[in-house]
């Protein structure tokens, strides 16, 4: 006699109420995991810092300072360091110049520039007195007057643009800076040049800021007045057409990744050699927070880094 083989029975389907509530379920928890707050969310990465707050300030003499100075530096980073958190000034350099250290700027037109060479010593510049840069403390040191600041820059005395704009890439990349501040031509105009070689060096000096650092935002400012320019009808000339080529060399060159902007410290705060240099050439105190003032407003209102520098501008002793 045979067993009844015993029938399989499968499990029942889900119904179609129970098919949708899943449905839902499913949704919901997918809804929830899409909006949540990147902030919340942890991603087991840093956040990416994207305010500005890595500056380079580079030039030449007027923003190196000499033994004794406070520095156009000083007075920007007092102004920021209120209003941006973690600013950081950066650049390979951290000293003044020093007394051995300085070439001074002619007053009276070189008759034969050749003679000298570009970057040295020159027939008709001041002789070494009281009110020459470095003599100001011990002259065998190379000291600020206050030295609470964060000191690193990228500035030296007799820098020209032309000798930037072979270095600066290097820079850019090893201090990655956020925001680049130039102060730089001056000593290239000292010379008889073109002014398609000044474009030249400006644009080069701007390319290799970006070859080091793509993301970089860029003011040039323009040459401000020396004592040269009263006698010099050269050097004045020269000065003007390169102040226009500033101007029209950052319009062309900024990019949106890399914005690019000319400071006008004179048309910003107004410049008189005599009273704003002590010597025909570098600034003094009271020049030296003027200039500090032209780069706080344009990092304020061009890339909203920090805030205006408060007005009257104060005198300092």
């Amino acid at each position: 006699m045979s067993t009844p083989r015993r029938r399989f029975s499968p499990p029942a389907l889900l119904s179609a109420g129970a098919i949708a509530f899943v449905l839902v379920i499913t949704a919901a928890i997918l809804w929830a995991v899409t909006t949540a707050d990147p902030a919340e969310t942890d991603t087991g990465q840093e956040d990416t810092v994207t305010a500005p707050r890595r500056v380079m300030l580079a030039g030449d003499s007027m923003t190196q300072g000499a033994n004794g100075d406070a520095t156009w530096r000083y007075h920007l980073w007092n102004h920021l360091s209120s209003h941006v958190d973690d600013l950081d000034f950066v650049g390979p350099y951290t000293e003044p110049a020093s007394r051995d250290m300085i070439l001074p700027v002619p007053t009276e037109p070189e008759a034969d520039p050749s003679a000298a060479g570009e970057g040295s010593p020159e027939e008709g510049a001041p002789e070494e007195g009281a009110d020459q840069p470095g003599t100001d403390g011990d002259p065998d040191a190379a000291e600020y007057r206050d030295p609470e600041f964060d000191q690193d820059h990228n500035a030296l005395w007799g820098r020209t643009l032309r000798d930037a704009a072979g270095t600066i890439e290097e820079e850019a990349r090893v201090h990655r800076p956020d925001v680049l501040c130039v102060m730089l031509g001056v000593n290239d105009l000292l010379w008889p040049v073109t002014m398609e070689e000044m474009e030249f060096r400006l644009r080069s000096y701007v390319k290799g800021a970006r070859e080091g650092e793509p993301h970089v935002s860029v003011v040039l400012a323009e040459s401000l007045p020396i004592a040269l320019g009263e006698t010099d009808e050269g050097f004045a000339l020269r000065q003007y057409a390169f102040n226009e080529l500033v101007r029209e060399v950052a319009a062309d060159l900024s990019t949106e990744e890399s914005p690019v902007v000319s400071l006008s410290i004179v048309g910003a705060e107004g410049w008189d050699v005599a009273e704003d240099t002590y010597d025909g050439t570098h600034p003094d105190p009271g020049g030296e927070v003027k200039i500090a003032a032209a780069f706080a407003d344009v990092l304020a209102t061009e890339f909203g880094m920090g805030e205006s520098y408060p007005r009257p501008l104060p005198t300092p002793s």
